[in-house]
């Protein structure tokens, strides 16, 4: 083999994530939840449009439709839409038994669990859950299963040979809403057949800062010789310039967008719920070229895909130590283990926090994790928490979505810092309903009353001022609203100085005015530093 050239991936070069063409979102990722998702939404989703592609047409012609469930297949058309359903219905087979399986364990509940032994039932188990479940009840007496994860991504129903990463040498500026359309092969765009797990990634994303022969690079990946152009195009000459170091003494808060804050100091780097943006994409905003070369830890807030992106964390794999996630309720169906999850996709050292834990990444760097109340509509998901980070003496909580439903709860919490510098909460006080994220999940649909008042929704003006003040916030940032135009087919959301969530951000910095704290809208770009304190 000769060896060629040493060149650098470039820093407006995209890698999307893709599970059966789909874009891979969390819920999709997990075997269970993902293979509900492919039954109850994406498999609805394919034949509706091939039922009237027009109708889909018509829909995105209409700005105000973004963010629905209409496919938008670019070139490849309603023959590209029909040949996706049909290699999702022969490749998915098994995650499609899966979730008729998960069916088949709840209807055997419902007809016999009325109370007495559960121990005859699980010779009725259906094959694919066999080992994998524990039955049993609640206090109340009703009766469900517990998922042992670690178990189920050892079966077929997540086999990763349906794992692409799709490249593109930049990122597209107009996509399509991530959960209603698929990503469909077209010229320009890379598709390469690998897990998500394979330390080939790893060595890929390094060379965004160590050069690498990219030939020899692409017969590792065993690409195909036409693809060599493309692949060969994702790579330059230019070195990356170095990220800018902070000066000693300082601590340092860098917005990304939405809520990806890196938080730093000259010896040490936490990055928070990492959605972070490619050079490139006609907007003047921190990519991952900004990032340091090393970090401390990666902290994930909650299990949303604006806020866990695999996109996003695969590139940062071969340099982050540690990623801090929330401890999950141990088995619930619309609540998997982000730990369990993260292991499996190949990331080395995942700790999970509980309520009110503490751990030290640096030196000078410590991580704790705070209740999260609000924005799951209501349901049992444990697997979130409000992280606060203590940097050189100076205090940081990023709120993101919550609702501070029970205020006395962050009187109880006060202990845990010193003086908090600064408050990021998110204002998406809007939010989409139940179904919209969990519908696949529900065992039956809510009633429509029911659906819409039980939102995926975090804070207005009034309760976030509420927070700031009791915890009493020396500045406070609202953020987290999805506002970030390169961010706009992941969030469904775009900037709108009309919007209901812009307004509250409005009316939160003039409330802070009033009581002489400063307070701003987080918007595409900003930094902010502070001097280290003893």
């Amino acid at each position: 083999m000769t060896v060629g050239p040493k060149t650098y991936l470039r820093p407006s070069a995209a890698a999307q994530p893709l599970i059966h063409r789909w874009y891979a979102w969390p819920y999709l990722i997990a075997p269970h939840t993902g293979a509900l998702n492919l039954r109850e939404r994406i498999l609805p989703i394919l034949r509706n449009y091939l039922d009237a592609p027009e109708r889909h047409a018509e829909a995105l012609a209409n700005p105000a439709f973004y963010g629905g469930p209409f496919v938008n297949p670019g070139p490849a058309g309603p023959a590209g839409v029909t040949a996706l359903l049909e290699a999702t219905l022969r490749e998915g087979r098994d995650r499609l038994a899966l979730a008729d399986d998960i069916d088949q364990v709840q209807e055997l509940l419902d007809r016999h669990a009325t109370g007495g032994s559960l121990e005859p039932l699980y010779a009725q188990l259906p094959d694919t859950l066999r080992g994998c479940v524990e039955l049993v009840y609640d206090n109340a007496h009703r009766a469900g299963c517990r998922f042992f994860e670690p178990l189920l991504y050892r079966r077929t129903a997540s086999d990763a040979q349906h794992q692409v990463l799709s490249f593109t040498a930049a990122p597209e500026r107009d996509q399509p809403f991530v959960y209603g359309s698929p990503v469909l092969p077209r010229a320009g765009r890379l598709d390469v057949a690998r897990p998500f797990s394979s330390p080939l990634w790893d060595a890929l994303f390094a060379a965004r800062l160590d050069p690498v022969d990219a030939r020899e690079l692409a017969e590792r990946l065993e690409l195909e010789p036409d693809t060599l152009p493309d692949f060969t195009a994702l790579f330059t000459d230019d070195a990356p310039r170095p990220a800018a170091a902070v000066e000693p003494g300082r601590v340092r808060t860098r917005f990304f967008g939405h809520a990806a804050v890196l938080v730093e100091t000259a010896g040490a780097a936490v990055l928070l719920d990492p959605l972070i943006g490619y050079a490139d994409d006609g907007h003047e905003h921190f990519s991952i070229a900004d990032l340091p070369a090393r970090l401390d830890a990666v902290v994930i807030s909650h299990f949303h895909s604006d806020h866990f992106s695999l996109e996003t964390l695969l590139q940062l794999r071969s340099r982050t130590d540690t990623i801090l996630v929330p401890r999950s309720s141990g088995g619930s169906l619309q609540d998997p283990s982000l730990r369990t999850m993260l292991g499996v996709l190949g990331f080395r050292n995942v700790q999970e926090l509980g309520e009110l834990d503490a751990v030290r990444v640096a030196e000078d760097v410590e991580v704790v994790a705070l209740p999260f109340l609000g924005e799951h509509a209501d349901l049992d998901i444990r697997t979130k928490m409000v992280p606060l980070v203590r940097a050189a003496g100076r205090t940081f909580l990023f709120a993101t979505d919550i609702t501070p439903l029970e205020p006395r709860l962050y009187d109880l919490v006060r202990d845990t810092y010193r003086q908090l510098d600064a408050l990021f909460i998110g204002l998406e006080c809007v939010g989409a309903p139940l179904s919209w994220l969990y519908g696949p999940l529900l065992r039956r649909p809510a009633a429509r009353r029911d659906n819409e008042s039980r939102r995926l929704k975090g804070s207005d003006a009034a309760q976030a001022d509420l927070l700031a003040q009791r915890m009493n916030a020396q500045r406070v940032f609202a953020y987290a609203m999805g506002l970030e135009p390169w961010l706009k087919h992941l969030t469904g959301s775009e900037y709108d100085p009309d919007s209901e969530q812009v307004r509250q951000s409005r009316l939160l910095v003039e409330r802070c005015a009033r009581r002489g704290v400063p307070a701003e809208l987080l918007y595409i770009r900003a930094e902010h530093s502070w001097s280290a304190v003893d």
